[in-house]
């Protein structure tokens, strides 16, 4: 009998880390399928001309996951209002199209972007508003936020020397689940992980390296090399980091910081890494909050040139909020297909427990006669 419940054990430990591998297949495969093609992400005055082209058969689906109260204050007109912790629930993604494209805007695009690539794992064609509300409409009185220099900007070192590091070859991290769904459901509800820059140097430069980030830099290589990054730094290709090995450099004992040009991009490979199981977090405003090098930075916010002041609706315009929210929009009551299989963990286990106590019954039965 103790042979046996060893070789139970075993069999039972053996089935539950396949599980967890399994697991970490699916979403890597989901994460991998969309970023491999590249982000997805439309600028103000591209969805405004669609909105206002005369064919609404083409119109997306538009969504805000800014507060609650400032959707009420100010929102494109048609856009229905989501809370980002309770998006990924199944009740909630049953009431998204599945047969129209889907727009998702919050204030700056960090919290869009996130929500934008984990919609796009599930299958949505879900793209993410470039820098917000903001580009939008800049009317404070509407809850309008942007980036803002003289708050948000700093002006910490940078370096184009290439970080040497000594390839250590990681096992993945343990996903948040078994499902692509599931997972976004469970790092969602907790809310979205972003890190300032300030908060980045600082713990760069508190004198203890035991608690420094892995910091992986998803601008292009050219950029990192030659127009600069942050020190330590590594860089990772934001299409092909979910790929075979891909991520083996990175510890998933130790927090990440992900950063790009302005955040959208990064932001959007932080909820899929989260999704896995890594701590990662978006450095908001990315390298543009960095720095004020203009060489460096590469790309940023301009008032100018990113926003259009577009009309809004809602109390701050004069008038009250009338388009409904999403549950009153009749959509599909399935989210779309994927390429995850959900892997019953739970029957595994219940199964080999059945086994495991009828193979002991029988010895017994069988010592006894």
């Amino acid at each position: 009998m103790k042979k046996l419940a060893v070789v139970n054990l075993v069999l039972v430990l053996s089935l539950l880390l396949g599980a967890v591998a399994f697991a970490a297949d699916d979403i890597t495969a989901d994460a991998n399928g969309y970023f491999s093609a590249g982000t997805k992400n439309i600028s103000a005055d591209v969805l405004y001309d669609n909105l206002n082209d005369g064919d609404t058969s083409n119109d997306p689906y538009v969504i805000s996951v800014r507060s609650k109260a400032d959707y009420d204050l100010g929102h494109i007109p048609t856009a229905v209002w989501m809370d980002a912790k309770t998006l990924f629930t199944a009740e909630n993604l049953a009431t998204l199209p599945t047969d129209r494209q889907i727009v998702v805007y919050c204030y700056t695009g960090q919290t869009a972007s996130q929500v934008v690539s984990a919609l796009n794992m599930l299958g949505y064609d879900a793209y993410n508003l470039l820098f917000g509300f903001g580009s939008w409409n800049m009317d404070a009185n509407a809850g309008s936020k942007w980036f803002d220099e003289t708050v948000s900007g700093q002006d910490y070192p940078t370096t184009t020397e290439p970080t040497i590091t000594i390839m250590i070859a990681y096992p993945p991290a343990t996903p948040l689940a078994d499902t692509t769904q599931a997972a976004a459901n469970a790092y969602f509800g907790g809310g979205t992980k972003n890190i300032s820059a300030e908060a980045l140097y600082d713990n760069l430069n508190d004198g203890d390296t035991s608690n420094d980030p892995t910091i992986i830099s998803v601008r292009s290589q050219a950029d990192y090399e030659n127009a600069g990054h942050i020190p330590g730094a590594i860089w990772l290709d934001v299409k092909t980091m979910f790929g075979q090995d891909g991520l083996v450099g990175v510890d998933p004992d130790r927090p990440v910081v992900v950063y790009c040009y302005t955040g959208q991009t990064a932001s959007q490979v932080v909820s899929a890494l989260n999704m896995l199981g890594y701590d990662a977090s978006n450095l908001v405003f990315g390298m543009e909050g960095w720095t004020m090098d203009d060489a460096v930075r590469v790309r940023y916010f301009n008032p100018e040139t990113n926003s259009f002041g577009y009309p809004y609706v809602g109390t701050a315009a004069g008038g009250e909020t009338t388009t409904p929210e999403a549950t009153a929009e009749p959509t599909p009551e399935t989210s779309p297909e994927t390429g995850g299989v959900p892997f019953p963990v739970e029957g595994v286990v219940v199964g080999l427990g059945a086994l495991t106590a009828a193979a002991g019954l029988y010895l017994r039965r069988r010592k006894a006669a």
